[in-house]
């Protein structure tokens, strides 16, 4: 599999509101047997930014939500992307968001016995980028790999010394690269980390972001889908490249000259692919006003 044709895809989420930085999307895709589940995050321009996280069921071309949960709730500044996985018989929401007591991004944990109990009051924090020498992780999607969990992030590496924090968004600051990381964890709660795995690019369309947003059998290998960009200037509006790996640890870039998936910028843009290995994809999808949406393509439909 090379990539796929967002032509094909539907409309589950419409935007909260009209025009630039309004946007439903960032999703994160999860089968739990037959029942397919999806995280999306709410987002309106600054100063709200991501104001609220949901977890929904797809029942045939309708979302159903099932659970919410606010930046008020977990005391963030904004809310991005989660993922979403059942270990050892709990539901495991991990967040990326921006703590107001540090303005930084890290991800945090809320587990709950049902899909419509978590607790917002119960968040901990299980990956935090001062932990690991960097300026931020957010953005977290999970794979079951032999014995352990994955979580892939996006992670933000200094390319030169400033006051990363003060906006809120080291990422938005043009000092830091948006790359992807990988930790990982036998139990989901404690986490080790592993590393870049997917580098910004030396020059080219992904010079300054490359972050791994899904990994899809191909082969014998893996097909991964990520979001690129050249600068700061293409912060909000990535574009989506393909790389192949063979363990999932180290990736090759097949997208080299430039996007591989959707348009090359503003409308018809994709960005936040998620997917599951039956073959549901969902992305963020930017419309002609500059707004965001969620559409999807649903395996077997």
């Amino acid at each position: 599999m090379t990539g796929f044709d967002p032509a094909r895809g539907r409309l589950f989420v419409a935007p909260p509101d009209e025009g630039p930085g309004s946007w439903a999307g960032a999703p994160g895709a999860y089968r739990d047997g037959a029942e397919l589940l999806i995280t999306y995050r709410l987002r309106r321009p600054q100063p709200t930014r991501g104001y609220e996280l949901r977890v929904a069921a797809v029942r045939g071309e309708r979302v159903v939500d099932v659970a919410r949960v606010t930046k008020a709730e977990l005391h963030a500044e904004s809310i991005e992307r989660a993922g979403l996985a059942r270990i050892a018989g709990t539901w495991c929401l991990y967040v990326g968001y921006v703590a107001e007591e540090d303005r930084k991004w890290r991800i945090g944990l809320i587990e709950a016995q049902s899909l419509d109990a978590f607790d917002a009051r119960d968040v901990r924090t299980v990956l935090h980028p001062d932990e690991i020498g960097l300026a931020a992780v957010k953005d977290p999607w999970l794979r079951r790999v032999r014995d352990r969990w994955w979580m892939f992030v996006s992670c933000g590496r200094a390319v030169r010394d400033t006051a990363f924090h003060s906006s809120g968004d080291a990422l938005s600051t043009g000092a830091v690269r948006s790359e992807t990381g990988l930790a990982t964890s036998a139990d989901g709660v404690s986490w080790e980390w592993s590393g870049i795995v997917l580098g910004a690019s030396d020059r080219g369309w992904d010079r300054s972001t490359s972050r791994l947003t899904a990994a899809m059998p191909d082969g014998s290998g893996w097909a991964g889908f990520y979001d690129g960009a050249a600068s700061l200037a293409e912060n909000y509006e990535e574009r989506c490249g393909i790389a192949r790996s063979t363990d999932l640890r180290t990736w090759e870039r097949v997208s080299v000259d430039g996007p591989a998936v959707g348009a090359a910028s503003g409308p018809g843009g994709v960005r936040y692919v998620s997917a599951t290995d039956a073959g549901d994809i969902f992305w963020e999808h930017t419309r002609a006003d500059g707004s965001h949406e969620l559409r999807g393509i649903v395996a077997g439909r």
